[in-house]
């Protein structure tokens, strides 16, 4: 019975497409529309470049400021032509040139069966989600099937019995593709804003030290993993895994562990890709290439693989760095890097390498003050990025992060250590820089942090405890807005402390005069007043000779 009302429209197939697409993968409707839209364009064009860029043509639109213009079309179609421009750049100067291809047919050329709407469509947004839209797990086996192979088929190996049928990929060019994806993001987001994106295309040849820093870090991670679930606690040789081939559960369960914004640098770089006029959500996590404002002895280009590494780590250290502090410029001097700590108010990463090349350090997102006692928050860590990548999170079991205590404070009465560290306690942090710079400290364990070697093992095989300092930097991190308020917060303390300065410096110039004139500051200036009372009231022992007395 409809009781009068009228009856409901029945949905085009656009609209029917969009309400069943809706219903089964992770975008807003604005989204499946734009996508919707675009993919018929694609399809329907003539002039086809590559997967990537002809995706990346198709979903550019014009401003809605120009929408209803004559010149409209006009406008549209030079976005486009420079968007291939951009695209070029990217697929011929950045990315692996087979890239496009192959990641077409790894990821949007499996067949989606009873779809409700053309296949190629559904098969197009399955492809999508996986790389953007269903979290990092996913999208790390995205780049694992990019790479994977089956084990027998892997030149120079034995299969075992029972495994020629596993996948594995090979870890070192997944971690290279991930690379010129964060750069190519970067060069995407500098196109957006209209900045001249030569400094993100990278050199020929790369520092390979932070690759090879997260490929052992994967392979100890592994073979730990093994021993550990091994009823006999050790382990066959693995020829697979020697050349560097792993299986993807590995993969992911490493990146979660270790590297956890890694996933990114593909899901980042896609957004860029099919929606080039839309910030990156905040409530997503981007790879944001770290770009620095000042020159670095550690960083010596702007692509640097370091810079890649560290965004890795954590989305906290991606986006804009602003230098605090470095030993190059500013000289081994504690007071300089006291003072360039001291009221600094946001995320701060200290870099240091030792004499003998091992780069290692701290983060740590609270404000710098100077105390006797530990502070911050469970917002930092510890880490070794060459020559094996490790993060040392909080454990949960103590709260002594951070530590900066001068000699000065206390003129050394305290008893306690006098430098900058983390974790440990106040007699011996863990990670502990000395005033002197001499005779640091940087130990495997204590209650804070999880557990694990900041330094290499030494030549007989035993734990590494001090070390020397060859260079230190420390950067404020986090994007534009965080250095910003940071150093406004840095600023700000400094006023306070100049105030006080100046306050204890002025004095009552009456208050002053009266305390010479009375005696209680002793000075020359008014000495020769006592001097004349004291000649007219001594008494010499002998009468004629009394002051005064004519």
């Amino acid at each position: 019975v409809s009781y009068g009302l009228p009856a409901k429209p029945e949905l085009t197939k656009a609209e029917s497409d969009i309400k069943y697409l809706g219903s089964r993968y992770p975008f807003g409707d604005d989204e499946l529309w734009k996508l919707y839209k675009a993919f018929y364009r694609v399809q329907n064009s003539d002039e086809k470049v590559s997967f990537i860029s002809d995706w990346a043509v198709q979903c550019v639109e014009i401003p809605d400021s120009h929408s209803n213009g004559e010149d409209s079309k006009e406008i549209l179609e030079e976005l486009k032509k420079e968007r291939l421009r951009t695209m070029q750049v990217v697929e011929h100067k950045i990315l692996p040139p087979e890239f496009s291809q192959r990641l077409q047919e790894t990821t949007f050329s499996n067949p989606a069966y009873g779809s409700q709407c053309e296949p190629g469509l559904e098969t197009f947004f399955s492809g999508l989600s996986n790389v953007d839209r269903r979290g990092g797990r996913c999208t790390i086996g995205v780049l694992f099937d990019y790479f994977s192979v089956k084990k027998n088929s892997i030149p120079e190996t034995s299969s075992a019995a029972g495994t020629s049928a596993i996948q594995v990929a090979d870890f070192n060019e997944i971690l290279h593709l991930a690379y010129r994806l964060s750069v190519a993001a970067a060069f995407l987001e500098s196109a957006k804003q209209g900045i001249d994106g030569k400094t993100w295309i990278p050199p020929q040849s790369l520092d390979e030290k932070a690759i090879e820093g997260f490929s052992h870090s994967l392979t100890d991670f592994i073979k730990r993993k093994r021993i550990r679930d091994s009823p006999y606690g050790t382990v066959a040789e693995d020829p697979y895994l020697d050349k560097g081939f792993v299986e993807k559960v590995d993969l992911q369960e490493w990146v979660e562990l270790n590297a956890p914004v890694l996933a990114s640098s593909l899901s980042t770089f896609m957004f860029h890709v099919f929606f080039p006029d839309k910030p990156f959500p905040q409530t997503r996590t981007a790879l944001s290439f770290p770009r620095l404002l000042q020159d670095s002895v550690f960083f010596t280009e702007a692509t640097s693989p370091l810079l890649f590494s560290f965004a890795c780590l954590s989305n906290s250290l991606g986006g804009s760095w602003h230098r605090l502090y470095s030993s190059s410029s500013d000289g081994l001097s504690y007071n300089r890097l006291q003072n360039a700590l001291l009221g600094y108010g946001g995320p701060s990463l200290m870099i240091i390498e030792e004499t003998c090349g091992t780069i290692f350090g701290a983060f740590t997102g609270s404000r710098w003050k100077e105390s006797k006692d530990f502070y911050g928050q469970a917002d930092c860590f510890l880490y070794q990025l060459i020559p094996i990548t490790a993060i040392y999170r909080p454990s949960g079991n103590g709260r002594n992060f951070m530590y900066c205590n001068s000699e000065a404070r206390s003129r050394g009465y305290d008893g306690q250590a006098h430098g900058i560290g983390f974790g440990g306690d106040v007699h011996s942090p863990r990670l502990f820089i000395t005033e002197t710079f001499e005779n640091c400290v940087a130990s495997s364990h204590d209650l804070t942090f999880e557990c694990g070697p900041l330094l290499p093992k030494t030549a007989s095989g035993g734990l590494q405890k001090t070390f020397d300092i060859e260079t230190l930097e420390v950067w404020g991190v986090g994007g534009d807005e965080v250095v910003g308020q940071a150093l406004g917060a840095r600023h700000q303390q400094r006023e306070i402390t100049a105030a006080n300065i100046r306050k204890a410096r002025k004095v009552d110039k009456a208050a002053f005069l009266d305390d010479f004139q009375s005696g209680l500051i002793e000075s020359k200036a008014f000495a020769h007043r006592g001097q004349m009372r004291g000649r007219a009231d001594e008494d010499t022992g002998d009468d004629k000779y009394k002051v005064g007395d004519n």
